[in-house]
C-alpha cells in the first residue's frame, strides 16, 4: 500500500513581514483548498493511505470531509499543535512510517524543520510562506497527480528525486543545525520575532542558491553571481565596497554594500569567532551566538530528497505516449 504524509504549517505566511513588508497573507482556508486539492490528484492515481499533520484550525478536515469513502486517514501522534516542535515530531514520524512522499505546505522555515527530520522520505514542497525559494508555486492538483506518477512507478523513474545540498552550521563542536538556503550572521544579539527584514543588521551571508527571481535573502545573491552546482556563495556586508539592491522582502527593496564575496564547495570548512549576535536559518533569527564561541560553516551533499513535479508530469506524458 502506498502512503503519504501531509504537513501544512497553519501558521507559515503569518509572520510580522505582514507588517514591515508587503508579505501576503495565505489564509487557512486556502491551505486546506491546497490539501483537497493535492488529495484528489493522488486519490485519482488510486492512493488510499494518508498521514495528517493535526492542527488547530483543522486544514485537514476538508479534505477528510471530501473524501472520507475513497482514502483511509490517519493523524501523526504529534504531543504537540501548531509549533515547529509539532513539524520536527511530524516528520519523524512520517520518516518512521517509511512514507512514499510528504506534503510540505510552508515556506523556507518549515521546509527546513521537515528536511532536518524527515530521512530519504521524498519531498513535495508548495509553497504558501513568505519567503519561498526552496518550495515551489504550482497548482496542488498537478502536484498530486505528479506525486501519485512516482510513487506508483519509482522503481523506474528514481531520478524524479534530486537531493538538495544544505548548509551545516555547528556551534563550539556542539550544537548543530542547517539551513536550506541561507544563513545569516546578524548583529541582532536577540531572537525576537525572527524573521529579517532589515538588511543593516547582517554582517555575513551564506547562500546555496541565487535565483534572479526569489524573494528574500537569497536574492542578494542573484545580483552578484550565479551559484554553480555543487557550490555554494559566501557574502560579507560593510561600509565600503559594490553597491547593490535587492527584494529582501515582498515589496521591500533594500540597498546593501558588498565588501566581499566568494564561492565555496564541499570541502571547505569556514571558521569563525568573535561574531555577536544571533544565527539566522533560512531568514529566521533561530540562534543567539556570543564572541567566545567558535562557528563552523560548510556546504554539505546530503540534504533532503525532492520530487521534480514538472519532469513527472513529463515523463508520465512520455510514458503513456510510449
Amino acid at each position: 500500500m502506498y502512503k503519504v504524509g501531509i504537513i501544512a504549517n497553519p501558521s507559515a505566511g503569518k509572520d510580522i513581514r505582514r507588517l514591515v513588508a508587503s508579505g501576503r497573507v495565505i489564509s487557512n482556508q486556502e491551505k486546506a483548498n491546497i490539501i483537497t486539492r493535492f488529495v484528489r490528484g493522488l486519490v485519482y492515481k488510486g492512493v488510499k493511505d494518508f498521514y495528517f499533520m493535526p492542527d488547530k484550525s483543522g486544514l485537514f478536515r476538508p479534505s477528510i470531509n471530501e473524501f472520507k469513502n475513497q482514502i483511509n486517514s490517519f493523524f501523526l501522534d504529534t504531543k504537540y499543535y501548531d509549533g515547529p516542535e509539532q513539524t520536527i515530531y511530524a516528520s519523524k514520524l512520517i520518516n518512521e512510517l517509511r512514507c512514499d512522499c510528504v506534503l510540505v505546505l510552508g515556506g523556507d522555515g518549515t521546509n527546513r524543520l521537515v528536511a532536518k527530520n524527515i530521512g530519504n522520505v521524498p519531498i513535495i514542497p508548495i509553497s504558501t510562506g513568505t519567503n519561498n525559494a526552496f518550495p515551489i508555486d504550482i497548482d496542488p492538483t498537478i502536484a498530486g497527480l505528479a506525486a501519485g506518477f512516482y510513487i506508483k512507478n519509482k522503481k523506474d523513474f528514481k531520478y524524479l528525486i534530486k537531493q538538495f545540498p544544505y548548509l551545516k552550521i555547528i556551534i563550539d563542536k556542539e550544537k548543530e543545525d542547517i539551513a536550506l538556503v541561507d544563513l545569516a550572521i546578524s548583529n541582532q544579539n536577540f531572537v525576537g520575532s525572527k524573521a529579517i527584514w532589515d538588511p543593516a543588521v547582517i554582517d555575513q551571508l551564506y547562500l546555496t542558491q541565487s535565483n534572479p527571481v526569489s524573494i528574500g535573502l537569497s536574492s542578494i545573491g542573484s545580483k552578484l553571481t550565479q551559484i554553480p552546482k555543487n557550490n555554494a556563495l559566501r557574502i560579507d556586508f560593510g561600509t565600503k565596497g559594490e553597491k547593490i539592491y535587492a527584494p529582501i522582502g515582498p515589496g521591500l527593496i533594500s540597498d546593501l554594500i558588498i565588501k566581499k564575496w566568494e564561492l565555496f564547495s564541499y570541502n571547505k570548512k569556514i571558521n569563525l569567532t568573535g561574531y555577536l549576535g544571533t544565527i539566522a536559518l533560512d531568514g529566521e533569527r533561530e540562534v543567539e551566538i556570543y564572541k567566545k564561541n567558535k562557528l563552523q560553516i560548510s556546504l554539505e551533499k546530503s540534504g533532503p530528497w525532492v520530487l521534480d513535479v514538472i519532469e513527472s508530469v513529463k515523463q508520465e506524458n512520455l510514458y503513456r505516449t510510449n
